[in-house]
């Protein structure tokens, strides 16, 4: 069973310490560990907000609590599965002291290929059956006079069918751990290829395994730390929006479509990079000045700025007296 409540937490934390154990040790040899160390931390912090990684855990989460299933876990999970990657990698170089791995083209161009794929048709396809679940909600909502619609019905038909694959791929939390790991396959982005890059630098010195182990821990504390963060955060807001449908609806809907507009933005941008070949060059120039940090920036202020301001209507409501007799309701 995946655990739930403060041990996602204490996993986070017992990250922290292994990572900053193994600092300290490599920097009793060698005082420049603690600058390397700093920037694996911050790396992790950084890649966190990778707007694949929001787009995918968001709408992990969307469909866990459709499914009604525990989802608080999802960006760990996600964070470890993507972590353990880079954790392999650094240990080759570690062990193998040089950077055969980093250099080889083929190696990497595979791996590009597996992890852009995967999160690619995964991002587009959790962002397709999230939009069934807010179709549904759309049509109960017309049926019920927007009353009383439940706000994360389950998929259904003969497009649920079809997506039916993935919806068993992810229907407990730590089902993103693998799905994690093949993203991180891609080494698409700076931060990762970066770490390799201090960690084949730290192995020519002749470092220690410890201390250069170390760095992809660290690395993995800070990515951890929000993308879990972020999974609890996207549980208790949809599951907030569940309590009292008739009031919170709305506050589904522009949750849920959000995730569904970033989900099929960002999983067509990555299966586009697969396609150089056959799409204008127009298009391909345009997708290239994309940051993916700044969009998933954008997605977490966007987020947070509409769970805040629902939060502060929400306390605007309650301060107004309910009319009739349901005045000792907490809701009207």
């Amino acid at each position: 069973m995946a655990p739930r409540g403060p041990v996602y937490w204490r996993i986070v934390i017992l990250l922290h310490v292994l990572g900053i154990f193994g600092l300290i040790y490599a920097s009793l040899r060698e005082s420049a560990f603690w600058g390397l160390g700093l920037l694996a931390y911050s790396f992790g912090l950084r890649h966190a907000f990778d707007a694949d990684h929001i787009a995918a855990i968001d709408n992990a989460v969307r469909k866990l609590v459709s499914a009604r299933s525990d989802s608080n876990g999802v960006g760990l999970y996600f964070s470890l599965g993507h972590s353990s990657v880079v954790l392999l990698m650094v240990l080759a170089i570690g062990l193998a002291a040089d950077t055969y791995i980093f250099e080889n083209a083929a190696l990497r161009e595979l791996g590009a290929l597996i992890g852009t794929s995967v999160s690619g048709v995964f991002l587009v396809a959790i962002g397709i059956i999230n939009l069934v679940v807010l179709f549904k909600a759309l049509s109960a909502a017309r049926r019920s006079g927007w009353r009383a619609a439940d706000p994360a019905p389950r998929p259904s038909g003969p497009l649920a069918a079809l997506l039916r694959p993935v919806l068993r791929l992810v229907s407990r939390s730590w089902h993103m751990y693998p799905l994690g790991f093949l993203f991180g396959l891609g080494f698409d982005t700076a931060t990762e290829i970066g770490l390799l890059a201090l960690s084949a630098g730290a192995a020519g010195q002749s470092a220690s395994l410890i201390g250069i182990l170390s760095l992809p821990l660290l690395f993995a504390s800070g990515m951890t730390l929000l993308d879990t963060l972020d999974g609890v955060l996207m549980s208790r807001a949809y599951r907030w929006s569940s309590v009292t449908p008739g009031k919170r609806f709305a506050y589904n809907l522009v949750v849920t479509g959000i995730s569904v507009v970033s989900a099929l933005f960002v999983g067509c941008l990555q299966l586009s990079h697969l396609l150089e070949g056959r799409l204008p060059q127009a298009w391909l120039s345009w997708t290239d000045r994309i940051d993916f940090v700044y969009l998933g920036y954008g997605l977490v202020g966007l987020f947070a700025a509409t769970w805040i301001g629902f939060a502060i209507a929400r306390r605007g409501m309650r301060s107004k007296p309910c009319s009739g007799r349901s005045v000792k309701k907490k809701s009207c």
